[in-house]
């Protein structure tokens, strides 16, 4: 019993710890941006904190190899996992939705540490590295859609939003977030969704920053690992 259970420990911790985890992390993030246009109704919303809870545990099996980092991101995961079916069945529970949003930010943002400290660390150019990195910038504009979300649950109207991005988008204030989240990342700018508070302007310029940023030194760092890589290969 205990041999097959490390079996079946070294074949998770080699999938998930290996050079797949990233790559599973990334479809599981552009599975659910193709699924949004589903997700307005109640099915949707359900499938939605489904896909939310897999992303959840995904995340929680890449973070580390050792035991107690593991088990500290697990139980913020598992936090964030009861909030978020809570907040589903009680939607206008203003404590409880402030709780999901920071506790989901919390493990966004360590989230994306880890697959960061994956992509920038010293090694050979893979596949699973280029995954990583962009499943990372995937969720640099998660991140920062909750950031919104929590600045509109403290400071209400902070972000306006114009009547032709309601009539363009579901009425739901998740999703207008993410959108905005990723037009500023993505610098297009449309203007249908504008910040008008000092706050919201200021994590509006860090995140455009970012998003200029970041595709800059990802490329820069895996050209110059790529380099270093081929300089002994070149002096033999």
């Amino acid at each position: 019993m205990k041999r097959r259970y490390q079996n079946i420990h070294e074949r998770f911790s080699s999938f998930w710890w290996g050079e797949r985890g990233p790559s599973a992390l990334l479809v599981l993030l552009l599975l659910a941006f193709m699924l949004a246009p589903l997700m307005d109704s109640a099915f949707g919303k359900l499938l939605k904190s489904l896909f939310f809870s897999m992303i959840l545990l995904s995340g929680v099996a890449t973070m580390s190899d050792k035991l107690l980092p593991r088990l500290g991101v697990g139980i913020l995961a598992l936090i964030a996992f009861v909030l978020t079916w809570c907040k589903d069945f009680n939607p206008d529970n203003e404590l409880l939705q402030a709780g999901n949003t920071l506790i989901t930010l919390c493990y966004l943002l360590l989230l994306t540490g880890v697959l960061l400290r994956h992509v920038f660390q010293e090694g050979p150019v893979t596949t699973s590295r280029i995954q990583g990195g962009i499943a990372a910038y995937v969720l640099i504009g998660l991140t920062w859609a909750t950031i919104y979300r929590l600045l509109e649950l403290q400071l209400p109207g902070s972000i306006f939003v114009s009547p032709t991005a309601i009539g363009r988008i579901a009425h739901d204030r998740d999703s207008e977030l993410t959108y905005f989240s990723f037009v500023t990342l993505t610098t297009l700018g449309y203007g249908d969704i504008t910040p008008v508070h000092p706050t919201a302007r200021m994590f509006v310029i860090i995140e455009a920053l970012i998003g200029q940023l970041f595709p800059a030194t990802l490329l820069a760092r895996l050209v110059s690992l790529q380099t270093l890589r081929r300089e002994p290969d070149n002096d033999r």
